[in-house]
């Protein structure tokens, strides 16, 4: 798992990376937020199957809140939650996130 630094994006940090072979976008705040994933640094998040595939192809989204809800797929809940570990260092309470 890596992510490159893309630069500012709307006051916060925008990265890429690769996570179990899919692509993620994300935006980090310097501060947790209520608005961020798990309450924590990350206010948009986007995941997708590779890098070259469009922005409607997105398997998951983030927005200040889940588009659609939490992802259901252990495999993209498991890019999530290492996502999440690596930039907040903590785990995801699922059943928090359900009630958003």
């Amino acid at each position: 798992m890596s992510f490159q630094d893309k630069g500012s994006w709307f006051m916060g940090r925008r990265f890429e990376g690769d996570v179990d072979g899919y692509f993620v976008q994300v935006q980090v705040f310097s501060e947790p937020s209520t608005y961020g994933i798990a309450e924590g640094r990350i206010s948009r998040l986007a995941v997708y199957p590779d890098r070259a595939v469009g922005f409607n192809s997105n398997l998951t989204n983030y927005d200040r809140g889940w588009d659609g809800g939490p992802p259901s797929d252990r495999r993209i809940r498991a890019v999530v939650e290492k996502t999440i570990r690596h930039f907040d260092g903590k785990a995801i309470d699922w059943a928090f996130e359900e009630r958003r």
